[in-house]
This record gives structure tokens, C-alpha cells and sequence, in this order.
């Protein structure tokens, strides 16, 4: 049915591609702003009005942020919305393993009753989910959800963020943080980003158009110092840059810091009013000469020198560690030195400036020229729950306190406490979550398992329901993310006080039976007798009427009552808008303030001293010869998009040209990569801006081992070669999920046996 509306749609515009081509006079066109990603690019979509589907997506040059700008994935959004792939009703298992069509009502009357049965044999803990970056596309599925799981008083609630950049948020407890945002995010004179992709991944620059972004900046004399196993394409763009190993990078950022002290770069006036343990973080520093740096992270130097330099002369800048580093050692350890960098040198605003980012749909912001001093993040200290695995805790991450690393464990281990039923929200566990084997088969011995999704996917063909949700064009929405994400990190969101709303626009097919993610929330806690209350982003808590269903516009009025901007006053700029307060600046220390920055919390200390007994150590493993790395690919954000974009449907096995042709083989041959944990096959392609004994693959791809042969349609999935228990982090739990030792094996031509 799909497929054949949107034919009709292309038929009607003289058979051309969709956007292409003589307009016809059943398209309309409508603003909005796009949720594939986090970017939320300010688009116009062209709706066939016959059939209310989306027909094409481009940028919105009327809008003030983005100025036309939209990327890839996101000018995909109708194929998306129109797959052949996608899911108009919800669906529930057979007990031959295959799926019938389900009324949505009675799906969730039946997980209802299940839910009931399961917490009263084993109690709430018995239920968990996990939140996909999926869910960026749903406005209130994390907060409905959220409410869910409080509601039933269950704390087995996973999320994304804990197995990608878990440090974070937890090193912002070891350090603690300034309480007004970063000078260098506004007119940044350096910037010094170490494993990260801005012009791909879209985090790093401030939203907007990052290539036009760049491009100014780097007119006016900025330095770019980019420090990445690879040549990628932002660092292309690199004033200086610097190509390691992998998995060097607390060692890197611990020598830029000795640098910075040992020069008299760093900005004493501020570490003696605003820090301490400085010189207790010098000593920690001492095995971590440049010299002995670069020879083991295969650098010269200089470079390391010349890095450190170039970023500490700068009066504005940040740092920004990515992926990369944060998936190869401890991400905690990793966002501690690099807040310890931008902190030696005083990078944040101070007493009098304006405010870069006032808030739109949060409330003013209050912004204070003092250090907010470090809090518990993690373990017992933080007061959350303890996991039953590994001796993990709980930890400082927003709705999904607990580690992912080890919710597979808590499904497969008997006993009080184990995981019965699961909600998989927006997500691809099989695919994302480190040890696929392992997820696989705590997913598959559930007692209930239900995916919120839009498509099978190697997760949703496992669940007993899958509910059909609806897709973004087809809800209401607004830019809180942009603005939000400035509080998760610098690097992440916008920099100026910008906000838009969004109406639905499109029509979801006329024999389909969609929801949004968080009425199958609203449904359930009707059906099991629960009261849910949202928390909206004044702080207040706003109860939920449980009898009457509020409609998405209700419930965003409620969500960002109180914001600075009103939200009638933002519907009235369809485009969106650019609310400046130059009124808003950053006050003076409070009276008495005894705040400070900590250099040298003892956790961090402990870790850096065994990173400094491993510098020099012999890294190559004949049997493991290469190193499996992380990376983004510009048509994809994470498991979303595989089937919809133009381009590579799978994900390359990228190597160096020279290991290609010692290792005997040809662009577009499989090979065998194997780690001491388990074996995918992969796609060979060339990249000559890759170190050599580097494999490089993005993440979130393929499906279990059956599905190999298929490794050209649907790419291979990386989590299946990492150990959840190899070098897992104490603090998030997470495991060495990049700069894996891997060998790369040709294929036979007769491969797959008959």
C-alpha cells in the first residue's frame, strides 16, 4: 500500500524523482524541523494531499539557524516514512515464530496482563527497558517512560548514552563544573578535537550549517587541531593535525595538560581563585613527557607540543573528545582530562559576559561566574541502585541510570532481581549493545519482550509485540534538544538562544493503526491502575490526566510551561527564531562561594597512574595483528536510515591501501575479522586516510550470525566482537568497544559452504 502511494505521488510529477520536476498541484508544502538525528535541521516537507505522505524534504532557507541546510539522512525522511519495510500495526509472535497483525488495544490489554503476573512473582525490578537514540524522533517517550518505570518503582532502565561517551556526565561529578558555559563556544579562537567527526556526526559544531560554520571561522584565524587515527573529513580541514594509535588518547590529553603547566600556559589567576589539587595533578603528570607520549602513541613530538600550544594561547576555545576515545579506554578518565585542559585554561565565561545561550523553551537561564564542586556521579555514593553484575552501580545519566553493559546479565542471571520483561524503546540492542551473543540470548529467554518501532529490525524479530509507532513528521515537536544538549557537553547543541515548533504534517495511510511511543505508556498505567506524572523542563512535575488521553499539543503546552519564550509566541515563527537576551549575563560569585574545581579527585588520580605502568608496553598481537575502530558514516546515525538513503547500504570493512595489498586482496572482497571474542564478515573498501593495521567500521549494523551471507544488503555488526567483560570501566560499566585486537582473514571464493 505504501509503495503504491508514493508511485502515485512520483506519477503525478511527470515520473521523476520525488522533489524533482514539475510541482504538481496536490503537493503542498509545510515547515518543519527534522528528528531523524539530534541535529534537528529546519526543513520543508511536500505532502501529497490526496494521501496526506510525505513526498520530499529539503532544507528551509528561511530558517535563521540552519539557512537551508539539511543533510543527507535527513532529506531521506520520506523514504522512510514510506519504506516497504515499515510497520503500519502492531504485531504480535506466533508460537511458530511468526507474526500476525494485532489490534493495538488488545496488544496492550495482553501486556498488561502479563506485566501484572510478572510483578507479582518477581516485583517491579523484574521489568526493564532501554531508550535508542530512536527516540529523539518522539518527544515524550522518554519522559512518559521514564514516569512508567518510576511509577512502578523499577530501576532497570538502560540507555544509549552509557555505552557511548558514559563519561560525560560522570566526570562532571569527579571535576565538578563551572556554572556558566564555555567561552569558546561562541567565536572560539581554537578548537582541539580528539576522535571526533563534526562535519559527519553533526556534534562538535554548533547547529546550524557546520561546513559553512567552519569555513567562516576559519577565515577569521581560527586554529582546528584535530587529533584522530584518521584523516577524516573534518580534519581535512585541520590547521594542525595529529595521527595516533588508537586508544592513546588519556595518555594525549595527560602530556597536552603537563605541556600547559610545565610552559606557564594556563591561566593561574583562575586555577588559584577556582580550582584545587593542581599540583597534585602536575606530579600525576610526570611519566607523561611528550617525548615518551609519542613514542608510544606513534606521533611526533613536536605535534603534541605544537597541539597543546596552539589551544592554550587561544582566549576562547574548547575541547571535544568523540566516540573514538571514548569507546578505547575509559571514557570517564578521558572526559576528566579533557575537562582539566579547558580548565587550566579558563575557558569558560565569566563575571559580565553575555550569555551565549539563554533559553528559549527552558526558563531564563541563571548563569554564575563560580564553581559548582564535584557531587557524587557514581556507585554507592550516588545513592542509585546497585546492579547485580560485576559489582556495578548506578550512575549519573539522566533517565537511564543503570549501565547497558549490564542488562543482558541481568535478563540471564536467575534469582531476586533478574529481568523478566522488557520494553525496547526506539532502539537496536542486538545490533548496538556490546556482546551481541550474549544479547541475543537474554532477549530471546524472556518471559515478555515488546519493541517500540517503526521496522523489523534484528531486535524487534526477537519480541513477542511489536507496537507501530509513529514516525516524526507525523507528531508535533519542538527544539528542546537543541538547547538541552549544551548542558550534556560543549560541542553538543546550539549556541544561540534558537527555538522552533513543529505541527504534525503528515497523515499516517488510512488503513494503518499507528500510536506515538508514549500513548502505549499512557495505555499500560490506565490498564494497570497507575498515575504518571511528567517532569517538564522548568523542573515541576505536571500529572497526567489518566482518563482522558491528552492530545501531543496538550502536552507540550504543559512541558514548557514557564519557558522564556512562550510557546504561542514561538508558533507564530513557523521558520523558527533567534530570541536574543543581551540582558542575560553571568553574575558574580555568590558571597562566601567555597567552590572549586578538582584536579585531583583520587579515583582519577588512581586510573591515571595505571594508564602510566602501561605506556611503552608492546601492543601488537601476532595472532591480533590490526586494531578494529569506531567511525560515522555520513548516510546513517547509528541504526536508523539503512534502507532509506542513497549510498552503501552496508557498513565497510575500511583498511589502509597498503594492508589491502600485503594482505593479498581487492576493494569489495570479504574477509573474516575475528577478534578472541567472536567473527564477522566484512566488505573491503580502501581508505588512504587510515593508519595502517587499522579496520574501520561504524557501529549499529547487521543482524545475527544466520544473517552473515547478507553482509552486502544489511553490513555486519561490531558488537558481536567485543567482550562485555574486556577492560570494562568500574564507573559506567562500559567495555572496550573500540581499538579492539582484531586479525582479517580472506575469504574462499566458495564462501558460504553449500
Amino acid at each position: 500500500m505504501v509503495a503504491e502511494l508514493v508511485q502515485k505521488s512520483v506519477d503525478r510529477r511527470g515520473g521523476k524523482a520525488a522533489g524533482a520536476g514539475k510541482r504538481s498541484i496536490d503537493v503542498s508544502e509545510h515547515t518543519t524541523f527534522c528528528r531523524i538525528c539530534y541535529h534537528l535541521c529546519g526543513s520543508i516537507v511536500e505532502i501529497d494531499d490526496v494521501t496526506g505522505r510525505p513526498v520530499s524534504m529539503r532544507g528551509d532557507k528561511n530558517n535563521p539557524l540552519y539557512k537551508g541546510y539539511a543533510c543527507v539522512k535527513g532529506r531521506a525522511s520520506p523514504a522512510m516514512h514510506n519504506s516497504a519495510d515499515r510497520l503500519f500495526h502492531s504485531v504480535k509472535r506466533r508460537s511458530d515464530g511468526s507474526f500476525e497483525r494485532i489490534d493495538v488495544e488488545q496488544a496492550m490489554d495482553e501486556i498488561a496482563d502479563a506485566l501484572k503476573r510478572i510483578m507479582a512473582e518477581s516485583g517491579p525490578r523484574a521489568i526493564g527497558g532501554y531508550y535508542g537514540t530512536g527516540t529523539v524522533g518522539g518527544t515524550f517517550v522518554m519522559p512518559f517512560a521514564d514516569a512508567f518505570f518510576r511509577s512502578i518503582e523499577s530501576p532497570m532502565v538502560f540507555g544509549s548514552e552509557s555505552i557511548d561517551q558514559p563519561g560525560k556526565t560522570i566526570a562532571k561529578g569527579l571535576h565538578g563544573n563551572w556554572m556558566a558555559p564555555s567561552n569558546g563556544w561562541v567565536e572560539p579562537e581554537a578548537i582541539l578535537l580528539i576522535g571526533v567527526n563534526p562535519l559527519v556526526s553533526h556534534n562538535g559544531f554548533p547547529f546550524g550549517n557546520p561546513n559553512t560554520w567552519l569555513t567562516g571561522r576559519l577565515a577569521q584565524g581560527m586554529q582546528l587541531i584535530v587529533i584522530d587515527p584518521r584523516r577524516t573529513e573534518t580534519a581535512r580541514k585541520a590547521t594542525h593535525f595529529v595521527q595516533p594509535r588508537p586508544g592513546h588518547d588519556a595518555e594525549i590529553l595527560a602530556a597536552i595538560a603537563r605541556v600547559i603547566i610545565d610552559e606557564q600556559l594556563f591561566d593561574a589567576e583562575f586555577a588559584a581563585a577556582n580550582t584545587s589539587g593542581l599540583e597534585q595533578f602536575r606530579e600525576s603528570l610526570e611519566p607523561f613527557a611528550p617525548e615518551v607520549v609519542a613514542q608510544s602513541a606513534g606521533v611526533d613530538p613536536e605535534a603534541l607540543i605544537d597541539a597543546a600550544r596552539l589551544y592554550a594561547s587561544a582566549r576562547r576555545g574548547y575541547v571535544l573528545c568523540g566516540t573514538g576515545p571514548g569507546m578505547s579506554g575509559s571514557s570517564t578518565l578521558i572526559e576528566y582530562l579533557r575537562m582539566c585542559v579547558e580548565t587550566l585554561c579558563g575557558h569558560y565565561c565569566r563575571e559580565g559576559e553575555t550569555v551565549p545561550l539563554a533559553g528559549v523553551l527552558f526558563p531564563t537561564t541563571a548563569a554564575k561566574a563560580q564553581a559548582n564542586p564535584p557531587f557524587p556521579s557514581w556507585g554507592e555514593a550516588f545513592g542509585g541502585p546497585q546492579s547485580r553484575v560485576r559489582g556495578l552501580w548506578s550512575m549519573f545519566a539522566g533517565s537511564a541510570p543503570m549501565p547497558t553493559s549490564v542488562a543482558a546479565d541481568e535478563m540471564l542471571m536467575p534469582g531476586p532481581g533478574q529481568i523478566r520483561a522488557f520494553f525496547s524503546m526506539a532502539g537496536n540492542p542486538v545490533a548496538a549493545w556490546p556482546d551481541q551473543q550474549r544479547t541475543i540470548a537474554a532477549l530471546t529467554g524472556l518471559d515478555l519482550h515488546v519493541a517500540l518501532d517503526v521496522k523489523l529490525t534484528a531486535t524487534t524479530r526477537l519480541a513477542d509485540y511489536i507496537i507501530a509507532t509513529k514516525m516524526h513528521l507525523e507528531t508535533s515537536a519542538v527544539t528542546m534538544l537543541a538547547e538541552g544538549l549544551t548542558f550534556y557537553g560543549t560541542g553538543v547543541g546550539t549556541n544561540q538562544s534558537y527555538g522552533q515548533y513543529a505541527p504534525a504534517v503528515a497523515s499516517p495511510p488510512e488503513d494503518s493503526q499507528l500510536i506515538e511511543d508514549w500513548e502505549f505508556f499512557h495505555g499500560i498505567a490506565r490498564r494497570l491502575g497507575l498515575d504518571l506524572s511528567i517532569k517538564t523542563l522548568s523542573g515541576s512535575t505536571y500529572a497526567i490526566d489518566m482518563q482522558n488521553k491528552p492530545s501531543g499539543d496538550e502536552l507540550i503546552e504543559a512541558f514548557v510551561a514557564g519557558s522564556r519564550i512562550p510557546l504561542e509566541e514561538l508558533k507564530r515563527h513557523p521558520h523558527g527564531a533567534i530570541f536574543p537576551a543581551p540582558d542575560v549575563v553571568v553574575a558574580g560569585k555568590d558571597e562566601g562561594w567555597t567552590g572549586r574545581l578538582n584536579f585531583a579527585d583520587p579515583d582519577m588520580m588512581a586510573d591515571l597512574a595505571e594508564v602510566a605502568l602501561r605506556i611503552g608496553t608492546p601492543e601488537r598481537d601476532e595472532h591480533y595483528p590490526f586494531k578494529l575502530i569506531s567511525r560515522r558514516m555520513r548516510h546513517f546515525f547509528n541504526s536508523i536510515g539503512h534502507a532509506a538513503t542513497r549510498g552503501t547500504l552496508y557498513n565497510p570493512a575500511f583498511m589502509n591501501p597498503h594492508d589491502i595489498e600485503d594482505l593479498g586482496l581487492a576493494e569489495g572482497d570479504l574477509v573474516e575479522i575475528a577478534s578472541p571474542h567472536g567473527s564477522i564478515i566484512g566488505v573491503v573498501e580502501s581508505d588512504p586516510g587510515l593508519r595502517e593495521e587499522l579496520v574501520s567500521m561504524a557501529h549499529c549494523f547487521g543482524s545475527d550470525p544466520q544473517s552473515d551471507e547478507a553482509v552486502r544488503e544489511i553490513g555486519s555488526p561490531t558488537s558481536r566482537l567485543i567482550d562485555v567483560e574486556d577492560d570494562f570501566e568500574r564507573y559506567s560499566g562500559q567495555p572496550r568497544m573500540s581499538s579492539v585486537p582484531v586479525k582479517v582473514n580472506r575469504l574462499t571464493p566458495q564462501w558460504p559452504a553449500n
